[in-house]
């Protein structure tokens, strides 16, 4: 269940609009739910719809009107509630129940408190609610709504789970960061970006090319000459020392009813691209090369290099960490803002069949904000310098690196489920469920992309020597637990494993230290598959080639057909010549 909650000081303004028609028409069989008092007069029901809406307002602003200089300056109190598109429909009993626990956790009208404020509830659509109240109370002091917002999304928490609907992402309980989801586009953006025929709002196209164009920089040069590739304009807000005090964001075209252009600050797109925030990320590799000139020093291609370095990221983030659980917490929190960068990077350069799932990946990802204090962490460095090897690989397209694809698709669905189980166990649900989704569409483009790859190696591996495929198996017996060696070993992808062991081997690597090597401090006992985790980490450790693809099984020439013998044909009879 999404909520929002505005304030604002227009009672009847508000009531109009919910028991109106809508921006375009779409609302229908506008109707009260439930009130503070049942009788009250029902706009969507009333033959003089206009005089109900005066008497309303008039009503519910009664207690604002005697508190006089007293009452709060915003003094609406505008809550929607909208139902998730696969849930259920509700009853307009289930919505006044709903609506009197929202009114509860808020604290506007606390449940058997006789001096709580007073509300509506208005139903103009099957999936939704609005509640409107006015906060001041029958004593005439205000409501207490400091942290309303979190108490109602605890509160919707609950009511998710007792209605059976749909468990939307959001922070519960105990620990909390500052702020963990970007801003949602407002109904009036959602609404401008229709009717200029634009797929999102410009808030989010903003956001998108500020965190793509963040992704592995090294210098406010490179983020704002990217920026300007995207075709964003930017605004430098000075302090009167001169220096740079924050950042605006335009899209150009897009602009305000006044005809203004429409700028966008930093933290508005996302409490993580505020100047601190975006310096404090530039600022931790502002060493590193430019990506052609370390491109060119690595032996390595791009993607074999970035998947190096990722499993380097996931080594440090899983060894055990002496200290406090806060110092872990943090650690979460800047190990999760460089993996978005590594997405990033490689949904702008990603140009194979994939492509879909690994922008959508991206996106969904980009959904969070990750903040952190402790800027120059060494797991940070290792996964925008990740990002950085990405790019400096270029475009990447299935049919050429179908192999160096499918490994770096595997390492990022492993640091995703990491984040993922790491965020659940903390409390951090949005986090969590977003990582989630995250790994959900990774793992979809890895499915693709690792494909044609297992098809190589399996045949590689049927085609082994009986003398290979044993060393291959003593190797699994003497490095891996028995009950893990018995699940690779009855595994459907044995075969390519072994071959992968074997190509190691024959490169001088001993493939049970590989295996302990490989197997190391990671959890393999959820793994769906052990033997592709192992033999894609194998293959990124050791940089083996691409299997070659598999050929088509060779057929014995066959002779054509012989010809069908001529029938015989009867000798002419003699001729005689007449005289």
């Amino acid at each position: 269940m999404i909520a929002s909650v505005t304030r604002g000081d227009r009672t009847r303004g508000i009531l109009a609009y919910v028991y109106g028609p809508g921006d375009e028409d779409e609302h229908t069989n506008q109707h009260t739910v439930a009130a503070y008092e049942p009788l009250l007069p029902d706009p969507g029901l009333a033959e003089d719809p206009q005089r109900a809406l005066t008497r309303l307002a008039k009503i519910l602003d009664l207690r604002v009107a005697q508190a006089g200089a007293g009452a709060p300056k915003d003094h609406v109190w505008h809550c929607s509630l909208r139902a998730a598109p696969e849930d259920r429909h509700l009853s307009d009993s289930e919505w006044e129940q709903i609506a009197h626990r929202v009114m509860h956790a808020a604290r506007i009208a606390p449940t058997g408190d006789p001096d709580g404020c007073r509300w509506v509830v208005v139903r103009h659509a099957e999936d939704h609610i609005h509640i409107v109240a006015t906060t001041v109370r029958a004593d005439l002091t205000g409501a207490r709504l400091h942290n309303d917002w979190q108490r109602v999304m605890d509160e919707l928490t609950l009511i998710e789970q007792d209605y059976g609907l749909r468990q939307v992402p959001r922070e519960t309980g105990g620990r909390r960061t500052a702020r963990t989801t970007v801003k949602r586009p407002t109904r009036a953006e959602i609404h401008k970006a229709k009717l200029q025929g634009l797929p999102e709002p410009s808030r989010a196209v903003l956001r998108t090319a500020v965190r793509e164009s963040l992704a592995g920089a090294v210098s406010e040069d490179e983020f704002l000459g990217r920026l300007a590739g995207h075709g964003v304009q930017v605004k430098v807000h000075r302090l009167p020392s001169g220096d740079a005090k924050g950042y605006s964001f335009h899209l150009p075209g897009d602009r305000k009813t006044d005809g203004q252009p429409l700028w966008y600050s930093g933290s508005s797109l996302g409490p993580d691209l505020s100047l601190p925030k975006i310096r404090a990320r530039l600022s931790i590799t502002a060493d590193e090369p430019d990506p052609a000139i370390a491109q060119a020093r690595s032996a390595r291609p791009a993607l074999q290099q970035a998947g190096r370095l990722a499993d380097q990221a996931l080594d440090s983030f899983t060894a055990p960490r002496p200290g406090a659980e806060e110092a872990d917490g943090e650690v979460w929190q800047v190990w999760a803002a460089g993996f978005g960068e590594v997405l990033d990077a490689f949904a702008q350069t990603h140009r194979g069949s994939q492509r879909a799932q690994i922008v959508a990946a991206a996106k969904a990802y980009g959904q969070a904000a990750y903040l952190h204090e402790r800027a120059a962490e060494k797991e940070m460095r290792a996964l925008r310098s990740t990002a950085r090897a990405v790019l400096a690989g270029g475009p990447s397209h299935g049919a050429l690196e179908g192999d160096a694809i499918a490994a770096f698709l595997d390492v990022l669905v492993l640091i995703a489920v990491t984040l993922y189980r790491s965020h659940r166990a903390a409390g951090h649900t949005q986090q969590a469920l977003i990582a989630q989704a995250t790994a959900g569409q990774l793992r979809a483009a890895y499915a693709q992309a690792a494909a044609r790859p297992l098809i190589a190696l399996k045949a590689q591996g049927e085609r082994l020597p009986p003398t290979a495929r044993d060393h291959a198996t003593a190797a699994v017996h003497q490095a891996l637990p028995p009950e893990l060696a018995a699940r690779v070993l009855g595994g459907k992808d044995w075969s390519a494993l072994a071959a992968t062991l074997a190509q190691a081997q024959h490169l001088g690597h001993s493939p049970a230290a590989l295996l302990q090597q490989t197997l190391g401090a990671r959890e393999m006992d959820s793994a769906d598959n052990p033997a592709t985790v192992l033999l894609w980490r194998i293959r990124r450790t050791t940089a083996l080639p691409a299997p070659a693809a598999a050929k088509p099984a060779k057929r014995k020439p066959t002779m054509p057909p012989a010809p069908a013998p001529r029938p015989a044909i009867a000798p002419a009879p003699p001729t005689t010549r007449r005289r």
